[in-house]
């Protein structure tokens, strides 16, 4: 399916995400394979979802988990109608510039580690007790940052705005996407898109994956490679921006060009 100059690269996150990597990627000599592992869906409209425009300005701090945890959010807030009072906190950098894009000015980021825990770090939120906080995630998401902020007094609420399923893809689909060979290597920035993808594909397809090197955005989701029976290369990439995982693909596409240089040589 590639060649040296050209490797393959399994993209798995969502189909409306993918697109700007995607159009890098090509940019920069990978091949990218479009394979959304994890179908974004909005959350059926409760009546406290409904109620949000209201319910918002009961809250000091309001945090977002990603950019679907934004962009479905909005879908019920006005950002000209936020209290100037109502601080923002983002997981990450994409997250942040979701946030821009609908409107919404500054917000608190981690400043190196983008995940709960980087957030958690942020200065902001350390002297958060008696504050009201709500936190914009899927459903099922992690319960980590909402259980510290609770141990250092703040009064937490969770509002899921979007859920993650299954797509509607299979081995099928996979053959058709891959020609029926081994991309050279794997993306994923979940560990739902781990598991998910290694359900869409049939035995000999998952076999064949769990062979290739996978590049992924914490130790964390390692543990789960390992655990999904993965049993070659794990690269982790700085952060989960586009800008962190075309770096880490680039660095690990010069290592196998000068591996494959060595072996010529030696040969």
């Amino acid at each position: 399916m590639s060649n040296d100059d050209r490797p393959s690269c399994l993209v798995t996150r969502p189909a409306h995400q993918g697109s700007s990597l995607i159009d890098s990627l090509r940019q920069r000599g990978f091949e990218p394979l479009s394979f959304p592992a994890i179908a974004i869906e909005p959350a059926p409209p409760s009546p406290a979802l409904r109620d949000l425009p209201w319910r918002i300005e009961d809250y000091d701090l309001a945090l977002f988990v990603s950019r679907n945890a934004v962009d479905h959010a909005f879908r019920y807030l006005d950002a000209t109608a936020l209290s100037a009072q109502l601080q923002l906190g983002a997981i990450g950098r994409g997250t942040a510039q979701a946030l821009q894009a609908q409107g919404v000015g500054q917000a608190v980021i981690p400043a190196a580690e983008f995940n709960s825990e980087g957030l958690l770090a942020a200065p902001e939120l350390q002297s958060v007790k008696g504050k009201r906080v709500i936190i914009f995630r899927g459903q099922a998401g992690r319960n980590l940052l909402g259980d510290s902020l609770r141990e250092r007094g703040a009064r937490v609420d969770y509002c899921e705005v979007y859920r993650r399923a299954l797509p509607d893809l299979g081995p099928a689909d996979y053959q058709r996407l891959t020609g029926g060979r081994r991309p050279d290597i794997a993306l994923f920035t979940s560990s739902e898109g781990l598991r998910n993808t290694l359900t869409l594909l049939d035995d000999d397809q998952a076999a064949a994956l769990r062979r290739r090197p996978w590049l992924l955005i914490s130790d964390r989701m390692r543990e789960t490679a390992r655990d999904l029976g993965h049993n070659a290369a794990i690269l982790i990439a700085d952060n989960a921006s586009d800008a962190g995982l075309i770096a880490a693909l680039e660095r690990w596409k010069e290592d196998r060009q000068s591996a494959a240089g060595k072996q010529q040589q030696g040969e």
